[in-house]
């Protein structure tokens, strides 16, 4: 009499998962609209290939602009060009307040330790000036390029405000490829 296959579900339990699931995906919508109404996060264009192969000219990125944003050695952020306040630069942290940066050999040294970006070899620094020790200051950060040659950095123009730190760079969403998390 009555077909038991699972192909008739009565239809309140399709609506009721369906409404359910739209109902959450509205609210991280929703979210997501707030966080970027108010200014949390944004997103910004990659200018150089100072980052490369991090981050490469044209990637397009979501910024986490909290202003309670902490942020700390290895973290890519999105700051302030100390020569040119008006621009951002995308650098990653090397250093911060009371770590004794310092170039031996053509490496750069963090506290007496050679330094590299995350998952990349430690790069020998060409056509810089010399770096002799030196401590980051309080409210300070050092901030490198991974692609230390080819990079306008604190290298070439010292520490930098911790203040001039606008943000810390989360996900590439463009282009498609490259889609992922910032490491």
């Amino acid at each position: 009499m009555g077909n038991v296959s699972g192909a008739d579900k009565p239809k309140w339990k399709v609506s009721r998962t369906r409404y359910i699931v739209s109902l959450a995906i509205l609210v991280v919508v929703g979210f997501v609209f707030a966080a970027f109404a108010l200014g949390h996060i944004g997103n910004y264009e990659v200018i150089s290939n100072s980052m490369a192969p991090t981050l490469l000219k044209g990637d397009r990125v979501i910024v986490d602009q909290r202003p309670s944003l902490v942020t700390d050695v290895g973290d890519v952020v999105a700051l302030k060009d100390p020569e040119n306040p008006v621009n951002l630069m995308t650098k990653r942290i090397a250093a911060v307040a009371g770590q004794q940066v310092e170039v031996i050999n053509g490496l750069l040294h963090v506290n007496a330790k050679p330094w590299a970006p995350p998952g990349l070899p430690a790069t020998r620094i060409e056509a810089k000036r010399p770096h002799g020790p030196m401590t980051v200051a309080k409210d300070e950060v050092f901030v490198v390029g991974d692609n230390i040659n080819n990079s306008e950095d604190s290298l070439v123009f010292g520490p930098v405000s911790a203040d001039s730190v606008k943000g810390r760079l989360l996900f590439i969403y463009w282009p498609p490829s490259r889609m992922g998390r910032v490491h």
